[in-house]
């Protein structure tokens, strides 16, 4: 950013220049309490013990190899350039 406006005339000061986007974006994010939405009253769904321990919990081989298996061939090369062809493969 080369410059801004400020009160009609044309600023390249630096610290004018960054004070001006800081206080402009401090007024377009500043918090709005009337436009607040409040939660105290809402119930919201969760799952169970059981369903957290299956989520959080370690993968299988199996359920790897099923994940990999059904995939196509040709899709997802990773960063390495490798596709699920070849981790197949190997």
């Amino acid at each position: 950013m080369h410059g801004v406006f400020v009160n009609g005339k044309w600023c390249e000061d630096k610290d004018v220049i960054k004070d001006k986007v800081r206080e402009f974006f401090e007024d377009r994010f500043a918090r709005n309490d009337a436009c607040q939405v409040r939660l105290d009253n809402v119930r919201f769904c969760s799952i169970s013990d059981s369903d957290n321990d299956l989520l959080i919990g370690d993968f299988s081989e199996k359920e790897i190899r099923v994940a990999v298996w059904s995939c196509d061939n040709s899709k997802s090369p990773g960063p390495d350039g490798f596709n699920f062809g070849f981790l197949k493969f190997c």
